[in-house]
């Protein structure tokens, strides 16, 4: 299990980065960096490196903590529940000390977005899985049905 969090904690890492560094190419205009907060660090090589640090870790926590979805005895709800919420908490001080928008409003709005993409996997998923206990459902029913009365005893 360590070495599944591990390797998806260092995926996650440079993804974290990736993405960071999009969502400030597209809300900057000059530097990957919000102005903000290089002024808050006092550089622009500063900022960069708390940045893709954060970024990094920030990735790490959401891709480490998919292994929530190996534990069987807990419903896809409740784990799809507690991901996102791991995941989006850090988002909202995350892009206000960042300066990834302007104030609370556009950090809600952001937020939304995350949780209606978050909403649309699962309910791909939850459809994934549904299809597979069907046809699960059905193989059993075929076996059982094809079982000859000397398997049955047995």
């Amino acid at each position: 299990m360590l070495k599944k969090v591990l390797k998806l904690s260092g995926f996650g890492a440079m993804l974290g980065i990736t993405v960071c560094t999009v969502i400030t190419a597209i809300t900057c205009d000059t530097v990957p960096v919000s102005p903000e907060f290089v002024e808050k660090v006092g550089g622009i090589r500063a900022a960069l490196i708390i940045q893709t640090a954060l970024s990094a870790l920030y990735g790490m926590l959401c891709m480490g903590t998919t292994v929530i979805y190996d534990i069987d005895r807990l419903p896809l709800t409740l784990m799809s529940f507690i991901h996102c919420i791991i995941c989006i908490a850090p988002f909202i001080p995350l892009s206000l000390m960042l300066g990834w928008s302007d104030g609370i409003g556009t950090t809600l709005i952001m937020t939304g977005f995350q949780l209606l993409a978050y909403f649309v996997v699962w309910l791909v998923m939850y459809a994934r899985y549904k299809k597979e206990i069907k046809e699960l459902n059905e193989m059993q029913r075929q076996n059982l049905k094809n079982m000859t009365p000397e398997e049955d005893k047995k």
